[in-house]
């Protein structure tokens, strides 16, 4: 779906359709400024966490770069630091990160060729900085939803509002951001 990259409450005064489509659905949403070029995908990053729906999209990545001829999986792993002191390591001591380490692994076994990143801050800006600084070409993040059974077709207005991961990265990134739903059990 195209975005606008609308942010916080400007979403909601523009009555952006990306924003309010992704707070509604269950499925996969891939979104695409409308100021960005479209590569060919061939680096493909994933922001990995511990949560459901982190592991969601790491085999969401899997998937998609194993079927592309020379396809690169960037792993990538923000720690938050409270204060917001921003650090990257692009080098191979980042897969001595756990949450790399066990992404790196399955990539490893399924014979794809992968990057592993390491990084603490803001995570919005982290990851976004991240993408941009390797040239990547999709960038996959997770986004539970967590409202509850009988709130489902309302708007979460925490996510609205711009108090989500998805929703930074979703206005600050400079790539297609394909955001994984993962349904809270």
């Amino acid at each position: 779906m195209g975005s606008r990259g609308l942010g916080r409450l400007q979403a909601i005064l523009e009555n952006s359709v990306s924003q309010y489509v992704f707070q509604l659905t269950s499925r996969p949403m891939l979104l695409v400024k409308d100021d960005i070029y479209v590569k060919k995908i061939r680096r493909v990053m994933v922001a990995l966490d511990s949560s459901e729906g982190g592991k969601s999209s790491l085999q969401l990545a899997i998937s998609l770069v194993n079927q592309i001829p020379g396809g690169e999986l960037i792993l990538s792993h923000v720690k938050k630091d409270p204060s917001g002191k921003s650090m990257q390591d692009y080098t191979a001591d980042a897969e001595k990160d756990p949450v790399v380490a066990e992404a790196a692994a399955k990539a490893k076994k399924m014979g794809i060729k992968y990057r592993c990143v390491a990084a603490s801050g803001k995570p919005g800006p982290e990851i976004c900085k991240v993408s941009q600084d390797l040239n990547v070409d999709l960038l996959i993040l997770g986004s539970p939803d967590r409202r509850p059974s009988s709130a489902k077709n309302l708007v979460d207005l925490d996510k609205l509002l711009g108090n989500s991961l998805s929703d930074y990265v979703r206005v600050y990134a400079n790539c297609p951001v394909l955001l994984a739903r993962q349904s809270a059990s």
